[in-house]
């Protein structure tokens, strides 16, 4: 026989046990969230009182007419800015070792040439420090370069941004919202 102790620690526990099937099959059924339709995280006041619901309606349906105006989607754009982002980011991390790599071939060249003419050691040194140079001048370049892609394409996307934006707000303040 279970003592009154036991019996009430094996009900928490079965309690548990079910909220926690709960949490874990609510969870399960969620999915991952969706993506706004104010994708601006503009300030949308309901100024002739209509519902969440309504609002929701609203709200999406001012992205497809601003999409549709502009021919531009704020989010594939987004997704193809990422893109790019990442392969500059490659495109300069691959660069950064131009130095290291121009002066060990250039060691190698300048110990053969040196080898030739009797003195290994300096002609690897100096072939080492002139293909050195030459190889962190061209990876400096190309991460400049890199990196200024990356800037332009940040540039063009928030302009294109601010335009699709202007389209958003003014189909929902035709639709009777206050936005800011």
């Amino acid at each position: 026989m279970r003592t009154q102790f036991e019996q009430k620690t094996g009900r928490r526990m079965a309690v548990v046990a079910i909220a926690a099937i709960m949490v874990a099959a609510t969870s399960a059924q969620a999915g991952p969230p969706s993506l706004s339709n104010n994708p601006g995280n503009l300030a949308i006041f309901p100024a002739r009182s209509q519902t969440p619901e309504q609002q929701r309606q609203d709200e999406a349906a001012a992205y497809d007419w601003a999409t549709q105006q502009t021919r531009w989607d704020p989010y594939q754009a987004k997704a193809q800015l990422d893109q790019q982002s990442h392969a500059a980011t490659d495109a300069a991390g691959a660069a950064r070792g131009g130095a290291v790599r121009g002066a060990a071939g250039g060691a190698l060249l300048g110990a053969a040439v040196g080898a030739i003419g009797g003195d290994a050691g300096r002609g690897a040194a100096m072939g080492s420090a002139a293909a050195g140079l030459t190889g962190g001048m061209r990876s400096r370049r190309a991460v400049k370069t890199a990196g200024g892609s990356a800037d332009a394409a940040t540039a063009a996307y928030q302009q294109q941004f601010a335009v699709w934006n202007r389209n958003f707000m003014a189909a929902m303040e035709a639709k009777g919202y206050t936005v800011r």
